[in-house]
């Protein structure tokens, strides 16, 4: 079972059939446009207004340190051919991420007040008016995005003695309820919210306490509530920074590819298709590209980077790129000074569906099932050949510098195995044989919400094949899950 691959999720009934889902499902709960006035990639309408960040320097893969000299939001008027933009944040010492509300009313983003404050996130009107302060995080608050349902979801860095561990949170538009969503480590950084509710994340590949901002990086998925964790699509060659990423509205993903080892900021541009099973790089955008995002009609806004002199610092304009044609167009907007980044249309967009949680957040347990085991994508002809009889669950405690084994469970001549594990904590899985020799390892974390039952068809399986129609075996000979023997099974095993 592989964190970094499509899980099936799989609601179990003890006494009952088990409903086998594939992909995400949403209750549909706000639905309809923002407005009637939302474009479609043909319609004819007013090219909108655009806002984004200037900055003279910035970091695309820094946390709180990515504007060392400041930064601000900016709003282009659209009626105006090379207008002065309005600067919205002159309060502040540095603000960006700018995310617009599904009316396109109101504006949230990431700002620092005063030089050395923690980043904290704020909403204003789009004109710039009425700012106030959402977060109060003891730790930096970052790159929020709006979620159906008045509540919000942004970025913690959670700075440890030497780095910080970002993770994903949830709070109300007013700061309230603010709970974490993400339990494993891997460097999180929310991207976007996806029409069909779920939550469009980047996070290190694989999963784990060594991730670092140069780590391979691959696009994952995750409802509000913090289930149904997996990946948007399970690309690990070549080894690449997926970040940027943003939905159009064909269902495509547009983000930004980087090699590991830049040698210069920014990457290309992107793209994966709607169904399509692997992402494609857009052959005549090239590299030297940031934040992508819907404009107008079938365009883009893109920073791109600008020609420099020697030692001179990189600075990006931004310019529409047509998808149909897949080319660069015309400069929207250039500053000799500032890099122009993270543009965004201020124009109301449908609101996404809404996922009502059935977590029971009572529990102190999560489930996990799997179909088949045997079945893997990294085996010759996509299966384990030697015979599986267990599987190890290995977890990654809060605050613990080892992996620990929480146990062992049998698994079914099928391949299939049924298990409970404690919630909100990340675990990990490997297969022995019948002499305890190590088969398969998984190298990332995983986690289950309390009360969340979920599974996968196999073990890092091929996501273009659905499973067989059938019921495990481990259904049919156990009605509840193995309890781990936490006690045969106390030693601890090695840190990845």
């Amino acid at each position: 079972m592989q964190a970094g691959q499509p899980n099936f999720l799989v609601h179990v009934r003890v006494a009952g059939a088990i409903l086998l889902t594939i992909g995400a499902v949403a209750l549909a709960s706000g639905t309809k446009p923002a407005s009637s006035a939302s474009p479609s990639r043909s319609a004819k309408a007013a090219r909108p207004d655009i806002i984004f960040v200037q900055a003279a320097t910035f970091s695309d893969r820094g946390g709180s340190l990515r504007f060392p000299e400041g930064s601000r939001i900016a709003r282009l008027q659209s009626q105006t051919n090379h207008a002065v933009p309005q600067n919205l944040t002159p309060e502040f010492s540095a603000a960006a991420d700018p995310q617009v509300d599904f009316d396109a009313a109101r504006i949230l983003f990431s700002g620092q007040e005063t030089r050395g404050d923690k980043w904290q996130v704020w909403e204003m009107d789009a004109d710039g008016s009425h700012k106030r302060q959402v977060t109060r995080c003891a730790e930096d608050c970052l790159r929020p995005g709006y979620l159906p349902g008045g509540e919000i979801v942004f970025t913690i860095l959670d700075h440890k003695d030497d780095y910080s561990d970002p993770y994903l949170a949830v709070a109300n538009i007013d700061g309230s309820n603010l709970h974490r969503i993400t339990f494993s480590p891997g460097d999180w950084w929310f991207e976007t919210v996806l029409r069909d509710g779920r939550i469009l994340a980047s996070a290190s590949w694989p999963l784990s306490p060594a991730a670092h901002s140069s780590a391979p990086r691959l696009l994952y998925t995750l409802r509000p509530d913090g289930a149904a964790m997996d990946s948007l699509r399970c690309d690990h060659r070549p080894p690449s920074v997926r970040e940027d990423a943003q939905e159009l509205e064909d269902g495509s993903i547009i983000f930004i590819s980087t090699p590991v080892h830049p040698s210069q900021t920014g990457g290309e541009l992107t793209e994966i298709q709607r169904g399509a099973l692997a992402e494609n790089r857009i052959v005549s955008a090239g590299a030297g590209y940031l934040s992508p995002r819907p404009y107008f009609q079938n365009q883009l806004i893109v920073a791109r980077q600008q020609s420099q002199s020697h030692g001179a610092p990189q600075r990006f304009a931004l310019y529409s790129f047509d998808l149909q044609k897949q080319q660069i167009g015309p400069v929207i907007y250039s500053d000799p000074q500032l890099s122009s980044i993270q543009a965004a249309a201020l124009a109301a967009r449908p609101v996404p569906k809404k996922f009502w949680s059935t977590l029971n957040l009572d529990s102190k347990l999560g489930y996990f099932i799997s179909l088949d085991s045997y079945s893997s994508a990294d085996a010759p002809n996509g299966r384990v050949a030697a015979p599986i009889a267990q599987v190890r669950v290995i977890t990654h405690a809060s605050g613990e510098d080892r992996e620990r084994i929480l146990g062992q469970a049998p698994v079914e001549k099928d391949g299939s195995f049924y298990v409970e594990v404690p919630a909100d904590q990340p675990v990990r899985f490997e297969l022995l044989d019948a002499g305890g020799k190590l088969l398969v390892a998984e190298k990332s974390w995983i986690w289950a919400r309390p009360g969340e039952q979920r599974g996968c068809a196999g073990c890092h399986g091929d996501k273009a094949l659905a499973p067989e129609n059938r019921w495990p075996m481990t259904l049919k000979k156990f009605d509840t899950p193995t309890h781990l023997d936490k006690n045969e099974n106390a030693s601890s095993a090695k840190a990845n």
